[in-house]
């Protein structure tokens, strides 16, 4: 393996503009591929053998007309008045009229009929509307004319929110703005770590061209497969840290090797040789981990860990070819300090420190201490590693909900106790009367 991987760093530096050009050719066919798939990411996943997704399947069988998507309108009034008064109960059925004419609605509940569809304190009413198509393909414009369909109600001082499988703002805006961080945040970490900015900034710019690939081909494969949106948020955060540590195992060793005064193509070959091999093992062995989700026999699941998986795989295949290629343009460049400008020839003084009496770094001198002072950092890491499981005591596990996103969802507004003002009226356990009614029909044929 070391040998191989020696023979093809060597070739990657040696035909460097080559390895550049056919990796930006990739980049560009994943991006076209992509913008010409029309592909889109959906969470549109089902979970076979599940009670739930039997009784959608003998639904969708059944009585298909109200298998589809389903919103939860969820009716308030203030403190001391009732949905039964005149002016809020006109508002809500003028309301429920102007639902049912919406397009793709098949069916639209009346909380003034249904039993338990109105709270004990008479401030809380629930609706339903059904749809003929699953959640997917509910339009925009539709969900749209959901919001413009309710007006006599909100005119009659009704509060409306909504829930359920679909609604408006069901989607979440994904925001780039936490990776961003933490490219920001890794980026400082490693121009302290190796105090140099361009040997800071080479394995981010691999990561990200790799994950640049990444995502790309997942929305082409969403053009023919259901693709959650999670799978792309895994993807993005395993082909950034994977791609960059995995490049920064061999650009240390790099390094190392030119402050030795290694010759620049040797130095680069045997850093993929040597800390290549551990790449190699750490990629295989989290691409077999992910792998395994598809074991799971459930289908998003396997689809977000195999594309989990491929973008492990590409940032593996960058750190090994197109990372040499770069290292090879950047030359000794890579051993350049912050300081070089202020203390000329004293980054000299320091790589050879670094290369040559390695006992004399920081590093080592931190070793030193933690090894005479072993018991005590023992103690003291186990009393901080346990100090952070306390968390773990009070972890609740369960499905996201309306009580997990936050205030400015209207799910959220929609499940809050201060809402819903009675215990036995809770949207995550719905009255027999909210029920789907080809539910029922279904069973009984």
């Amino acid at each position: 393996m070391s040998s191989f991987l020696f023979r093809m760093a060597r070739w990657s530096f040696d035909h460097r503009r080559l390895v550049l050009l056919l990796w930006l050719v990739v980049v560009a066919g994943s991006i076209a591929l992509s913008a010409a798939s029309g592909g889109s990411e959906n969470n549109n996943f089902t979970i076979p053998g599940t009670e739930s997704q039997r009784a959608a399947n003998l639904l969708t069988e059944k009585v298909p007309a109200v298998s589809g998507a389903q919103t939860q309108v969820v009716l308030a009034v203030p403190a001391g008045q009732k949905v039964t008064d005149a002016g809020a109960k006109a508002g809500i059925e003028a309301a429920m009229a102007n639902l049912a004419k919406v397009p793709q609605v098949v069916s639209v509940s009346d909380p003034f009929t249904g039993a338990g569809s109105i709270s004990p304190n008479g401030r809380v009413a629930l609706a339903q509307v059904v749809y003929n198509t699953v959640p997917v393909n509910v339009t925009d414009a539709t969900l749209d004319r959901l919001q413009d369909a309710v007006a006599p109600a909100k005119a009659a001082g009704v509060q409306v929110e909504y829930s359920g499988s679909v609604y408006p703002g069901w989607l979440p805006k994904l925001s780039e703005l936490p990776e961003l961080i933490g490219l920001i945040i890794a980026f400082c970490i490693l121009a302290i770590a190796l105090g140099a900015a361009l040997a800071a900034v080479l394995p981010i710019v691999t990561a990200i061209i790799g994950v640049m690939i990444t995502t790309s081909l997942i929305t082409a494969l969403a053009a023919v497969v259901n693709v959650a949106s999670a799978s792309t948020t895994v993807a993005l955060m395993l082909g950034l840290s994977c791609g960059i540590d995995y490049g920064l195992f061999i650009l240390s060793r790099h390094r190392n090797n030119l402050m030795l005064n290694m010759d620049i193509g040797d130095s680069v070959a045997l850093a993929v040789g040597t800390a290549g091999s551990s790449v190699v093992f750490a990629g295989l062995t989290v691409i077999v981990a992910l792998c395994g989700l598809a074991l799971s026999g459930i289908p998003f699941l396997a689809v977000m860990g195999l594309t989990a998986a491929g973008a492990v795989l590409i940032a593996l295949l960058i750190s090994l070819t197109l990372l040499p290629a770069v290292l090879g343009f950047a030359g000794m460049k890579i051993t350049r300090f912050f300081n070089t400008r202020l203390r000329p020839g004293h980054h000299r003084k320091v790589a050879a420190t670094a290369a040559r009496q390695p006992e004399r770094t920081f590093g080592a001198a931190w070793a030193r201490f933690v090894v005479r002072w072993n018991i005590p950092v023992l103690i003291l890491g186990i009393c901080f590693m346990g100090t952070l499981s306390i968390a773990a005591f009070h972890m609740h596990l369960g499905l996201p909900s309306g009580a997990s996103s936050p205030t400015s969802n209207t799910s959220r507004r929609a499940y809050d106790p201060w809402l819903v003002r009675s215990r036995t009226v809770r949207l995550g356990r719905r009255p027999p009367a909210m029920q789907c009614p080809g539910l029922r029909r279904a069973a009984e044929i």
